[in-house]
């Protein structure tokens, strides 16, 4: 009996030591230059509605929160007239099924640098955040009025005051699964997204609808899609691949190279305007 424990034992041992150096060497295969990039346009195809003012109203504040001395219009969508890209899409790798994932060592530095999230006329800026665990998230007031940061996530909560021209230090240290709000009480219309990861594989469209995610470790991942407007871009349409209705694909990353998903079109109806 105690012969068949030793060997058990002995054969877990081994099994686990065979493992360990099968991460060790993906590790090591990583670190060596198994890296690549993800890059892809998403445009909206069909006609917007009109683009409403934001409701400033007769607010107290209205003063410092016109754009050149008209109320601003609503960023909850911004699309560019030329390209019809849409901005503000969350792209990021989606983990459910590989929890564990190398990360490139360009990204150390960036972790160190903090994250800006100002007010600027009564709007956030950038309209859409997103931040590490463990990095520092500084919120700004760049405004002569009071707000408050109401941050809002599944896994994240916090409601910072704000007083004119001031800076508050903060850390997010709950990774989300989704991107989450930041509301200010002081002024309803004044509204952002935020996303939290432990990651650093997240990309945002910019105004012509691009993104990048770069120094991605080489394999087969999933990446999933994000607008507040529409949540997950179920609807978005990309050559030769199938889109769940969790807004997920399947790509290829390989080592060097870049891979493009080309333009992704998303029906304007998949907006709610």
């Amino acid at each position: 009996m105690m012969k068949n424990i030793t060997f058990a034992a002995c054969a877990i041992a081994i099994f686990s030591f065979g493992n360990l150096l099968v991460a060790q060497d993906a590790a090591e295969g990583a670190a060596e230059g198994d890296w690549g990039h993800l890059t892809g346009q998403i445009v909206v195809e069909g006609d917007l509605k009109e683009i409403p003012e934001e409701p400033v109203g007769d607010h107290a504040d209205k003063a410092a929160c016109l754009v050149d001395g008209k109320v601003p219009l609503d960023d909850n969508i911004l699309v560019d007239e030329e390209s019809k890209g849409l901005q503000n899409v969350f792209v990021y790798m989606y983990l459910k099924k590989k929890p564990d994932v190398a990360v490139h060592p360009s990204y150390a530095k960036a972790k160190e640098t903090p994250v800006v999230l100002d007010n600027v006329k009564c709007r956030f800026v950038p309209y859409a955040t997103f931040v590490q665990t463990g990095q520092k998230l500084t919120l700004k007031n760049s405004d002569a009025v009071g707000h408050n940061c109401h941050i809002t996530t599944m896994k994240n909560e916090h409601n910072v005051n704000l007083p004119p021209n001031g800076t508050v230090d903060l850390e997010l240290k709950n990774a989300d699964t989704r991107p989450g709000n930041v509301t200010c009480d002081l002024h309803k219309w004044m509204d952002s997204v935020i996303f939290t990861r432990d990651n650093p594989y997240v990309a945002i469209t910019d105004a012509q609808g691009k993104f990048t995610i770069e120094n991605l470790p080489a394999g087969e991942w999933e990446f999933q899609f994000w607008h507040k407007k529409s949540g997950y871009l179920k609807k978005l349409a990309i050559d030769g691949m199938k889109v769940s209705r969790k807004g997920v694909v399947e790509a290829g990353i390989k080592s060097g190279e870049s891979t493009d998903l080309g333009v992704c079109k998303l029906p304007v109806d998949a907006l709610k305007q």
